[in-house]
């Protein structure tokens, strides 16, 4: 249950400083173009590459690659969607836990999610809070904000909130937010406890189309 507070937390966090982009018409969909999947590589300590980070995700000692479709999850991995009016999205979009031979290993959020059509829909955004995953080699409950400024260097933007406790690094580059209410841009996000050790990251991959 944490796992899940912390994720639609985050959500409303982002939500409130990302701005909305151009309505469009939601009936001239257009197909969602996966970017290229990249072998995993890192870069110098102290710089942020959002393809190095996207590379590197690994969960249940299993790499995951980013993004990719509901679709293209291998054998033992199963979806649990959440219910679209509960969190007022509209259809286009969607939120999701994975499971992982029965147990919730992730949440994550989809565009390209139509009614019916579920399984077309593209993983864009993934949220841990596990100690057995890891996104670049931040472990949440055993990294530190100094491990995270080592690998990553300072963030781009910085956040604290008191009730509930919560201290948020922001690294790369945040859009905007569809007529879907999909997020766009391409950023990592790591919350910290008040003893300074990472419990839940989130990635997030999306272009504007």
């Amino acid at each position: 249950m944490k796992r899940i507070y912390l994720f639609l937390l985050c959500c409303v966090v982002m939500g409130a400083f990302v701005s909305c982009l151009g309505e469009s018409n939601s009936k001239n969909k257009t197909p969602v173009e996966l970017p290229p999947k990249v072998e995993p590589y890192t870069v110098e300590n102290g710089a942020f590459d959002v393809d190095a980070v996207r590379s590197n995700i690994n969960i249940n000692n299993m790499h995951f690659d980013f993004p990719l479709l509901l679709s293209d999850l291998e054998k033992g991995w199963k979806y649990e969607l959440y219910d679209r009016s509960d969190y007022g999205l509209k259809e286009g979009s969607g939120y999701a836990n994975l499971i992982y031979n029965g147990t919730e290993v992730a949440a994550v959020s989809l565009e390209n999610c139509y009614t019916g059509k579920e399984k077309e829909s593209v993983i864009y955004s993934i949220s841990i809070s596990s100690s057995d995953c890891d996104i670049y080699g931040i472990v949440p409950f055993n990294s530190t904000i100094a491990d995270v400024e080592k690998l990553l260097g300072m963030p781009d933007e910085m956040q604290t909130m008191d009730t509930p406790y919560k201290h948020t690094y922001i690294y790369g580059d945040l859009k905007g937010v569809d007529q879907n209410k999909v997020i766009r841009g391409q950023y990592l996000v790591v919350d910290f406890d008040e003893n300074g050790v990472v419990d839940f990251l989130k990635l997030t991959y999306s272009v504007i189309s």
